[in-house]
Order: C-alpha cells, then structure tokens, then sequence
C-alpha cells in the first residue's frame, strides 16, 4: 500500500487548528475532532426532532427535565428565569413543574449549526537547524541553565525538535523569549 504524500495546509472544521491533510477530502485535524463533530450534529438533530415533535403535537407545557435536554441549559438557569418571570410556568404537583416551550424557545433557540469560535492563528515555524538554537548553544549564548531553559520552553509553549542527541528551538522564538539581553558573542 503506498502512502500519499500530499500535504494541503487545511483549517480543522471542528477545533479551528491549521494541520496538514493527506487527502483533498479531509475536514478534520484528527479522528477525535471529526468524531466530536460528528456526535455534536447527531445531538443538534435529536435536539430539533424533539422540538418538531412537541410542536407537531400542539404541547405548550413541557416538564424541566424535558426542557433542559432539548435546549442545553442548567437547571438553575431555568428556576431562576421562572422566579424573574421570564418564563411562564404551571405547577401541577408541588413535584411537578411545567414550563412554556414558546417562552423558552425564545431565550434558548435551538441553532441547526454550531457556532465556531474564531481560534487564534497557529504559527508555523522552520525547525531547520540553521534557523534554529541548540539548548547549549542558548545555555551559553544567554547565559542560563540548562533546566531553566526547558523550563521556559514549557512555560512559553516554545516547539522543540530532537534530531539525534540535539533539541532545536527556533531562533526568533528564543531571541523573542530572552530579547536579546545577556548576549554573549
């Protein structure tokens, strides 16, 4: 079997991250973020089926527990609305608790698509090593330990690649990091 070496830079449909994508087809970074899509769209699609239902069938009162599975709210959310009055209620039973679907509808519309939050942009950076400090090389040039350089590299998020017995971290993220003070040349 012979693997492809296509690599289109692609935006992930469910988390936003920019990944590589083997096949023109690809939608998703991962099997975890296709397989999040896909159980959020199922759940949208039960969520609204259920709503048809109850207006198909002309129910103006719909018990909470009801209520909070087809429009994703907490219960709290709901007893407080109740209490302001923003959402007209009938009690039954001092067990029992019927709320309106219009009312809820209204402050809670169930969305056909999810909305996607703008995710910031994932740079990219040349992990060549001619474009790239070894840690003793920064151990040195900036005079720090060597611990506390890994320790920055985890803190700031900085990539690192291991060719051999070397980590590279790229050179602007690094100056970046030390701004250039304590440089010894």
């Amino acid at each position: 079997m012979w693997k492809s070496m296509l690599q289109i830079p692609k935006v992930c449909k469910y988390c936003g991250n920019i990944f590589l994508a083997k096949t023109v087809k690809t939608g998703y970074c991962s099997h975890k973020c296709a397989w999040s899509a896909n159980n959020e769209k199922k759940k949208r699609e039960r969520q609204q089926k259920t709503l048809d239902k109850i207006k198909s069938e002309g129910v103006k009162y719909i018990i909470i527990t009801e209520a909070l599975r087809i429009f994703n709210t907490s219960r709290n959310t709901l007893h407080r609305l109740i209490h302001f009055q923003k959402i007209r209620n009938k009690r039954i039973s001092p067990k029992r608790l019927f709320v309106c679907v219009q009312d809820i509808e209204s402050l809670f519309p169930v969305r056909p698509e999810p909305l996607v939050s703008p995710k910031k942009e994932t740079l990219v950076f040349d992990m060549t090593p001619e474009k790239c400090y070894t840690i003793g090389e920064i151990t040195r040039r900036f005079k720090v330990t060597e611990s506390s350089v890994y320790k920055h590299i985890r803190q700031y998020s900085i990539p690192i690649r291991q060719v051999g017995n070397y980590v590279y971290a790229p050179k602007v993220e690094i100056d970046k990091l030390y701004n250039n003070k304590n440089v010894r040349k």
